[in-house]
Order: C-alpha cells, then sequence, then structure tokens
C-alpha cells in the first residue's frame, strides 16, 4: 500500500502546545492531517481510519473518522479546524471546503468534551499527587480483605471483600507503571513543585476553552492567555490554589452548559452531506 494519507492529504495543521502558542525550546513539533484515501480503501476491502508517525508526533486521519471526531465534539479535531490561519501547513480546496462549514460541528457537546478532557487531566493529577505524598509500600494483602488460602486459593469471606481487594491490587498495579514509565522531566516538575504544573497548565486551558465555546461559540487555540498558562507552567500557583482554581472553572463551564445559547447537537445532516460530496468528488477524479 503507497502511502495514500501523504498523497491524497487535503488539511494539516500544526498542533499541541505549538499551536496554543505554549511551545518553550525544545517543544515537540506534532501535526494533525486529513487525507481522502482512493477507491481500493472507500469501497474496497481495504480499511484505513488513521496513520500515525514513530512517536506518535504526526497524526492523519481518513476525512470519515476525521467527521465522525468531529461531530462527537473531540477537542483535539476542533483544534485542527479552528487553528490560527499560520498554522495550517497544507490546504487543499477540499479541505477549505471543510473550514468554511467548520461551524456544523458546534454545539454544547463541544464544551461538554473540553470539560470532560479536563476532569480527565485532573483525576490524573490527583492520583499522581497523592503518590508522590503518600506512595504505597507494597501490594495489598488478601488477608487484610479477609482471605483465606483454601485448595491452593485465596477465598474471601464476600464479594465485597473481594473486590476491594481487587481494586487496591489494580490501583497497586497502575502506581508500579507509574513509577516506571515517569517522564524525567515531568518527573523533575513534580519533584520541584509538587505536582505536574505542565498537566495543571493543560488542565486550565482546557476549562477555559470550554468556557469560550459555550460564551462565545469559538474554538480559540492560539491562546491569548499563553503568559498566564506559562506562569503554572513555571510553578505559579500551589497545589491547593490550582485545585480551587480547576473547581471553581469547572463549576462555571458546568453551568454554562445549562445556559449557552448553542444547540445541544451538531447538525450531523450537513457534515455527512459535506463528507460524502469530498469524497464523491475525489472518487470521480479516479
Amino acid at each position: 500500500m503507497d502511502e495514500f494519507w501523504e498523497t491524497n492529504l487535503i488539511l494539516r495543521t500544526l498542533s499541541g502546545s505549538r499551536a496554543h502558542g505554549l511551545a518553550r525550546e525544545g517543544s515537540d513539533t506534532d501535526t494533525r492531517g486529513v487525507c481522502i484515501p482512493p477507491a481500493r480503501v472507500l469501497i474496497g476491502l481495504t480499511q484505513f481510519e488513521q496513520h500515525e508517525s514513530e512517536g506518535g508526533d504526526h497524526v492523519t486521519y481518513s476525512l470519515e473518522k476525521f467527521v465522525r471526531l468531529a461531530l462527537k465534539g473531540n477537542p483535539n479535531i476542533m483544534e485542527s479546524l479552528y487553528c490560527h490561519a499560520e498554522d495550517f501547513l497544507f490546504l487543499t480546496d477540499a479541505g477549505r471546503r471543510i473550514l468554511q462549514d467548520r461551524d456544523c460541528f458546534l454545539s454544547k457537546q463541544v464544551g461538554q468534551r473540553f470539560l470532560g478532557y479536563a476532569l480527565a487531566q485532573l483525576k490524573r493529577m490527583e492520583r499522581h499527587h497523592r503518590w508522590l505524598r503518600s506512595p504505597p509500600s507494597c501490594a495489598p494483602d488478601p488477608a487484610t480483605y479477609g482471605a483465606q488460602e483454601v485448595g491452593g486459593r485465596m477465598r474471601f469471606p464476600d464479594a465485597d471483600q473481594q473486590k476491594a481487594h481487587e481494586a487496591d491490587f489494580k490501583h497497586w498495579q497502575h502506581f508500579k507503571a507509574w513509577r516506571r514509565d515517569r517522564n524525567p522531566s515531568r518527573a523533575a516538575l513534580e519533584e520541584q513543585y509538587g505536582y505536574d504544573t505542565k498537566h495543571a497548565m493543560h488542565l486550565i486551558r482546557l476549562l477555559k476553552m470550554g468556557d469560550e465555546v459555550l460564551t462565545l461559540g469559538q474554538v480559540i487555540v492560539r491562546r491569548p492567555d499563553a503568559e498566564w498558562l506559562l506562569g503554572i507552567r513555571d510553578g505559579a500557583l500551589e497545589y491547593v490554589q490550582l485545585m480551587e482554581l480547576a473547581a471553581r472553572m469547572t463549576a462555571t463551564l458546568e453551568r454554562k452548559l445549562k445556559t449557552s445559547q448553542l444547540s445541544e447537537h451538531p447538525d450531523r445532516a450537513k457534515a455527512e452531506g459535506l463528507l460524502v460530496e469530498l469524497q464523491l468528488e475525489a472518487l470521480s477524479r479516479t
């Protein structure tokens, strides 16, 4: 199979910290692209959703998957649709048509997904902070949960105790994997500030962007508040202050999900019509 994800490319943008205006010296250069696969993929037996470079810095989606993710309000995909003009690295007429109709993907659902991404980031930070302050010393002992060895197997007194042990053992495994695979630069941030300040920066960015979507009906990718966000990256907030800020912003975002003037759902019919039209045009040329 030739590299049609390159030859059939219709759009490519910068992504990540460079698209946000938050890059520092040594920051990776990430990109995200969209292609229209050839006929044997669109209507044949070959299947294709996306291609990732080694290391995952450069991702190219099929147009069909890109549209599906955009209809779900995926923040990464929405950023590709609304990134700063200078950050479009490649754009064809088909790509411009997508940008022309990009507002069909906007809805409250986008704000909800930004909130969901932020809460996942928050949960990860809280878990890592607990591990830094009070790391588990060993795997949970089944006997602590009332288990006894019977016939070579551990038997628990009831299902609740067994589930509790399984949950704690899974937590222990996650802790070991985190300790083993920690990114050295992130570990240094945690050592210096007591928490991962880069995670914190992106947590607040996601909450702010979700708020802007619901309030302004815009996805503002290149951050006008970059200096403030980079200050958070550099430890401007104590952990408790960060958690308090995140709680206030989360509450605001949840309230605006109820009051926003955006539609409840994206315009699926318009998005599907655009997808069909662009793919038929690509087929007709081949």
